[in-house]
């Protein structure tokens, strides 16, 4: 005959008192098989606690702990989201950008995506975007070479600058204006072709010069080389823009860049946003002239197109620089503009009134 004291039970249990008898009263489990517990005169005993089925209580503790450490981990990971949100949020509050941003990016909306167009219309639609009133924090003035205009952003306060000069040309007239204009300025020159531009950039300017076509990687690389008064096609030893800035001039500031480099610009202006490389090699860079080439090496691929319309898109989402003074070279087919740093405060305290 079956003990009707006898019932099933869960992993643990405690034991009560019944009729002056102590008895062990279970509530049964799901995670927990059933088991008989026979009835036990525990009178001598004041209480009981004791587990049952230990391998089902060590896996249940385990997942609990589990649980909570994924519990742990996503509000860690919400925190982190929130606090970069608001890191990008911060940066919104640069009125010069928010005036650029607002302007430039309604005339150009209806052309995303579309590269050909966007290339051809760029310089067009955002030239009324030039004289904004936000634009008078920043002192600018002009400088010429032989055949163009450069920007230049002046420091409302005595400062030493850096200026690297990428692709020389066999011109440096517009570096020795902006010599003349302001005496503290270490200049350094990047060409692949040393004749005429080693002895204009040392002994004429007065600067450092660097046989290297500066582009985005490391290598043995096409360049445009500019020799007897036009441009060959040549394969020449090319040294990456964030390496040539930290480890061979040792900048972490570039207050003025210049680049004329024959469409290996595109990897250089690529490591400008934020996170890139040269960000991450912890170099600012507070203003850039460019020249923006397409089809140089391959006619009518429209690569440089995409590169040039995801740059500004870009541009546009990171909230760091503003592109100013766009030009666009019918002859040859290219846009020169001036980039300003408004965001990072190495620059922000130099150049922003």
């Amino acid at each position: 005959m079956a003990d009707n004291n006898l019932r099933p039970i869960a992993s643990f249990g405690l034991c009560i008192k019944e009729n002056k008898r102590k008895q062990c009263v279970m509530k049964p489990s799901r995670f927990s098989p059933k088991i008989r517990l026979t009835k036990k005169n525990t009178s001598d005993m004041s209480h009981l606690y004791f587990p049952l089925d230990e391998g089902h209580l060590s896996t249940r503790r385990v997942f609990d702990k589990l649980i909570i450490l994924a519990a742990l981990t996503s509000v860690g990971f919400l925190i982190f989201t929130m606090t970069a949100k608001d890191g990008n949020e911060d940066k919104k509050v640069s009125p010069v950008f928010k005036a650029f941003h607002d302007c430039v990016r309604p005339r150009l909306s209806h052309l995303k995506g579309d590269y050909e167009q966007f290339w051809h219309s760029f310089t067009s639609l955002t030239e009324g975007c030039d004289d904004l009133e936000a634009y008078k924090a920043l002192d600018i003035r002009t400088v010429e070479n032989q055949d163009e205009t450069k920007y230049v952003a002046f420091p409302h306060r005595d400062e030493n600058l850096t200026m690297v000069t990428l692709g020389i040309g066999h011109d440096v007239n517009a570096e020795i204006k902006l010599k003349e204009l302001y005496h503290n300025i270490e200049f350094f020159g990047a060409d692949p072709a040393s004749e005429i531009n080693k002895d204009l950039y040392v002994n004429t300017l007065g600067g450092q010069y660097f046989q290297y076509a500066v582009s985005g990687t490391n290598g043995m690389q096409k360049s445009k080389v500019y020799e007897k008064e036009k441009y060959e096609e040549e394969i020449t030893r090319h040294i990456a823009v964030d390496y040539f800035l930290k480890n061979i001039i040792h900048r972490d500031r570039i207050d003025i860049l210049w680049i004329d480099v024959e469409q290996n610009e595109y990897p250089i202006l690529e490591q400008l946003h934020s996170d890139g490389l040269i960000d991450r090699e912890g170099v600012k860079i507070c203003q850039i002239n460019v020249e923006l080439h397409i089809d140089l090496f391959k006619p009518k691929s429209g690569v440089e197109m995409i590169k040039f319309h995801d740059f500004v898109w870009k541009l546009l989402e990171d909230r760091k620089y503003i592109m100013m003074r766009p030009h666009y070279v019918k002859g040859f087919s290219f846009i020169r503009t001036f980039i300003v740093n408004v965001s990072d405060e190495e620059c922000t305290d130099v150049y922003l009134k």
